[in-house]
């Protein structure tokens, strides 16, 4: 995938804003950062660092900052097998083809787009995603069909929407649309902590190198 720079239109309850998602890679090492903002000042950014492997991106450091509080990292180590956290005093136990809170916007569109006939209603995903705060689990996405989309950007036909339900009380429940015309990059998220989390609601707005 080349580098990649998408525009969306950004709610977060009853807060509007703007996020873009940057994708670099060169040499072997990615780098891909989502920066939210309301009134041009930054309010969420997750950033992920790392390499490839045999599964798709391999993250090796995700950092999340959000206004206010305090920046906290997750350090993925492959020569250990663990994921250490900057905030909390937690191991997690790092498995083959793990993501973090970010990477994953662009690794299910890599899988998906590897095979697209593959993926009818029905079928899933399966992603273990590590956070910043001591947090991994899988997340299972389940396919739910095609649809089309009328976005700031245009309208989008055939996009795959996928969801992931939560497995866990305050876990993150996820709708992700993926455009087949972008290399079935998400040009809609929409993404809610459950019970009673706000939901972060991302729309494409554009596309730019």
């Amino acid at each position: 995938m080349p580098p990649t720079r998408l525009s969306y239109d950004m709610r977060r309850g009853a807060v509007s804003g703007t996020a873009e998602l940057v994708w670099q890679h060169a040499n072997g090492q990615y780098t891909l950062d989502l920066a939210t903002r309301v009134l041009g000042a930054e309010v969420l950014g997750l950033s992920s660092r790392g390499g490839f492997d045999t599964a798709g991106l391999a993250p090796r450091r995700f950092t999340d900052r959000r206004r206010g509080r305090d920046r906290l990292a997750a350090n993925l180590d492959p020569a250990s097998g663990r994921i250490t956290y900057s905030g909390p005093a937690v191991v997690q136990p790092l498995h083959p083809g793990t993501q973090d809170r970010l990477s994953w916007m662009v690794q299910l569109p890599a899988i998906v787009e590897a095979d697209p006939a593959r993926w009818r209603p029905g079928t899933r995903v399966e992603l273990f995603v590590t956070g910043a705060r001591g947090d991994a689990d899988t997340w299972s996405f389940q396919v739910q069909g095609r649809e089309a989309l009328s976005l700031p950007a245009g309208r989008v036909d055939g996009a795959l929407r996928l969801t992931r339900d939560p497995r866990k009380p305050y876990d993150t429940q996820v709708e992700v649309w993926l455009d087949p015309a972008r290399q079935h990059l998400p040009v809609r998220a929409r993404m809610t902590v459950l019970p009673g989390g706000e939901t972060l609601d991302l729309r494409l707005s554009g596309t730019g190198p």
